[in-house]
This record gives C-alpha cells, structure tokens and sequence, in this order.
C-alpha cells in the first residue's frame, strides 16, 4: 500500500461528500481512505457507510467521541500505507494534487515530509492562497524559522509512515494536537520539502474549535511549547519573526483575559507583516510587552465603541 488518507469525522454530513469527492478523483489507486467517525450524531455516519459500499479504496471505523485526537490516532493504529496524510471533513483536495506529491517522495527517498500549499478559508470574502514555495530543508528548525510554526497542520503534508512509530496524538488535547504532534516529529530530525504543487482547500467553520476567542490562548500555549521542546532563544533575531507572530496573538489575549503568556522582549523594529507589524514592533520596542498590551487594548475598545 502506497498511501494513507485518514479523514476524521464529525457531525459534517453537509460536507462529507464534497470533501470525498475531492479525495476519490486523485489519481491514485494504491492508497486507502480511513474514515474515523468519532461518534456524529448527525447523518455523517451513515453517510460514511453508503460511501465505503461503493468505493473498496474506503474503509470506516465508528467510535465513541473522543475527539480528534483519538479519531486520528485510530486511523493511525490501523493505516497499511508507506505513506499517510490527513484530510479534515469539511475541506478538500485541489485536483492532481496527490499523485505529483507522492512521486516526489519516491524519487527523493531522503524526503520524510513533503508540505504543500493552501487555499485558506475556501469561499469566504479573506480568502488567500499560502503558497508555501519550493525549498528544502535538511535541518528542521530552518523550516520553522521559516514561517513553518505558521503551518504546523498535519492536513497539509504527505509523511513518511515510520515518523509515527511509538507516536500519538494527545488525547487530552481538542485543539492544536497537529501543532504538539507536528513539534514531536520535528525531534526526529525530518528532512522537509515544500511544494508549490497542488493545494489543499481550507473551510472555516465559524462554528469550529478554532473560531472561539479562548483559542488565541491555547495557540500561544501550543507555540510557547515547540519553542521550549526544541531550545529555541527567542531572543536571536532568526527568531523574531516568530516572536512577533506571538506577540500579534498575545494582543488578543490581553484583550479577553488580561494575561501575559509571553517572555517579554525587545526586537529590532522591522516591517514584520507591513507597515501595522513595523508599528507593533516600535511599540514594543518603546514601550515593552505589558504596556504595549495595554496600548493596544485602549485603541481595540476605542475602535470598538466608535463602530
């Protein structure tokens, strides 16, 4: 078995089949598609079931909900594939967007992860395309540097199978589990291609575990602990663009709760996401973490009350 797909499942009976669909048309006949139905209580089940009786690439395992954790684990417990990705429920493949992919992996065999691009937020009016590019990285923490603690998803990445061996999702974990998995992969020193070839179609769902204000928190948390699990000094200006992807999500933090979940730090003032990341860093240059925190949550509330 060549490879993998691994489709965690929950109440998303309105787009299961779009979401198969996708799957079904890449051109590749040597894989298998797990479908983990983590306990819906919608039609997703049984929709799941009508799909397996007319594809054999399909398979379906029901559970009790545990959430996403466990349902990508028993995928994993289960796969046959020399290769294994994952595709959410709600989202899609871009066509012939597989089979290149896998190619690439077997000409290359040093190759442990091939990342891809993405069309974020498929059909929304902010829809944007992260085109991750053509690189490769033989030491991992260069692929962090390089923004990849932005795209820390499992979805958007073909892996070899061995890099799971003796290695799970936390279970305790509902929200950024891909980020701690992809952090523990990472300890195993993958060499990491990215690819402008094909693309994975992001939904957002508004009603999902990451369209909550309590999530900017945890995203931190996850962050703060590859940060820690791999040594990274935040303070060496590699790092920076790092930091000043967590500082912008510490301002909401602040905003919601008033906690601090970041080591304070002064960076070189640069246009780190434009001209608003060049007034964000000076600000925290000028001012330090906590005051500009405060700053920035006056101006929130004063924009706020003005609307």
């Amino acid at each position: 078995m060549k490879l993998s797909i691994i489709i965690p499942l929950y109440n998303n009976e309105n787009t299961l089949g779009r979401c198969l669909e996708s799957v079904l048309s890449q051109d590749i006949d040597d894989c298998e598609i797990i479908i983990v139905d983590d306990g819906s209580t919608d039609n997703s089940g049984f929709l799941a079931d009508e799909w397996e009786r007319n594809d054999k690439r399909i398979s379906v395992i029901h559970k009790q909900n545990g959430g996403p954790s466990e349902a990508k684990n028993y995928g994993l417990d289960v796969v046959k594939g020399e290769y294994v990705t994952f595709v959410d429920s709600d989202d899609e493949l871009a066509p012939d967007t597989l089979k290149p992919l896998i190619e690439m992996l077997e000409i290359h065999a040093d190759f442990d992860i091939v990342e891809y691009s993405v069309l974020q937020h498929a059909g929304y009016y902010d829809e944007c395309f992260l085109n991750v590019g053509n690189h490769v990285y033989h030491n991992c923490m260069d692929w962090l540097a390089d923004n990849g603690c932005n795209h820390c998803w499992m979805w958007n990445k073909i892996f070899k199978n061995e890099l799971f061996v003796n290695l799970r999702f936390p279970i305790q974990k509902r929200r950024f589990e891909d980020m701690w998995m992809i952090g523990e992969i990472l300890r195993r020193n993958p060499v990491i291609a990215t690819t402008s070839q094909g693309a994975y179609k992001y939904y957002w769902n508004p009603n999902g575990l990451m369209a909550s204000m309590d999530s900017y928190s945890e995203l931190i948390k996850a962050q703060m602990d590859i940060v820690q699990k791999h040594g990274i000094n935040i303070r060496d200006r590699r790092w920076h663009k790092l930091y000043m992807d967590m500082y912008n999500i510490q301002l909401y933090v602040y905003i919601q709760s008033g906690e601090i979940l970041i080591p304070s730090l002064k960076v070189v003032p640069h246009t780190y996401g434009g001209f608003q990341g060049l007034v964000k860093s000076l600000a925290l240059d000028l001012l330090g973490l906590k005051c500009s925190c405060k700053l920035f949550k006056m101006f929130f509330y004063h924009v706020k009350k003005g609307k």
